[in-house]
């Protein structure tokens, strides 16, 4: 139930950080970005991911402190490219590369553990972000490019 929970609420955060991409928004963007999609919840894959590859014994630190040294370097080279500075449209790519990995992280977590990754919301929910993403931004609001 946990694992599941982590990957809805995952892409429960997107749609948000899409939304104030749209806007051009960027401060709540980059928080929900920053705090909602990695911190909260691709963390919590990372450190599952983590305390399976060293069978339960290793507790990684509070915030994330200490992955760099826990994870395969190839994971932590693709978690840094998720950290951009304050342009829209690379904000735009961080959100689908947190989510390339995510799933790439979620993915390993569900197999070890019995579980599988959700693919149907996951296709789903990138394609809604991808949608807003290409919406024209001349429009009052999302509402309005529904209509």
């Amino acid at each position: 139930e946990e694992y599941g929970n982590v990957i809805e609420e995952f892409f429960h955060e997107a749609t948000y950080v899409a939304k104030y991409l749209w806007r051009d928004d960027l401060m709540p963007a980059k928080h929900i970005l920053d705090s909602g999609m990695r911190v909260d919840n691709l963390r919590q894959m990372l450190e599952w991911l983590i305390e399976i590859d060293h069978d339960w014994s290793v507790k990684p630190g509070a915030y994330g402190r200490g992955l760099k040294g826990l994870l395969s370097p190839e994971i932590w080279s693709a978690l840094e490219n998720t950290y951009v500075g304050a342009g829209i449209e690379e904000n735009w790519e961080a959100m689908f590369q947190t989510i390339d990995l995510f799933r790439q992280v979620a993915e390993q977590v569900g197999e070890h553990l019995g579980y599988e990754y959700p693919h149907g919301l996951h296709r789903r929910a990138v394609g809604y972000l991808e949608k807003v993403r290409g919406l024209d931004r001349r429009a009052a609001s999302l509402s309005e490019m529904s209509q």
